[in-house]
């Protein structure tokens, strides 16, 4: 019966894994190319290059209002953009990789590196003048209370950073 030989098994080097950000991998081309036509086809903005945002909105009876919570850990807050232009709620923001120091070995890659922009088409009025948006703990909430009627504006929301 052969043994294999373990010490000269551990003394081996993990290969590396290809990263999806890495321009000579060729991943984040192939990678970028199927999203990128998938962002196409449901009219997402952003494609391969956007991280995402994964975001829940709902509607509250009281007080009534719409309330978007957007998961965007890490975000930088200096990055951070929410735009109510007519019945479009806009928020754009990004992440910045840390520096690396040394060499890195990728096993798992799943953090989106990249500036993002999430736009969701609001199915009731709301009235911008009272809209409140806050960023605490990786979660951007916004509420905007509903109008009693449609307010076709364009407004920049400024948002308080906790």
């Amino acid at each position: 019966m052969h043994v294999p030989d373990r010490t000269s098994a551990s003394r081996a080097t993990l290969p590396a894994v290809a990263r999806r950000d890495d321009p000579s991998s060729g991943l984040h081309r192939q990678a970028g190319e199927g999203e990128q036509r998938y962002a196409d086809l449901i009219g997402v903005r952003g494609g391969a290059a956007a991280a995402r945002a994964l975001t829940d909105v709902y509607l509250t009876e009281d007080p009534p209002a719409l309330h978007a919570t957007v998961d965007i850990a890490g975000l930088d807050p200096q990055t951070l953009e929410v735009l109510l232009d007519g019945d479009l709620l806009i928020i754009r923001g990004g992440r910045r990789r840390p520096p690396e120091r040394g060499r890195r070995v990728y096993q798992h890659v799943e953090i989106d590196w990249a500036p993002f922009e999430r736009r969701i088409r609001i199915a009731t009025p709301v009235d911008p003048a009272g809209a409140s948006v806050t960023y605490d703990r990786g979660l951007l909430q916004i509420t905007l209370p509903l109008a009693q009627r449609p307010v076709v504006t364009r407004v920049l929301i400024g948002v308080r950073i906790s």
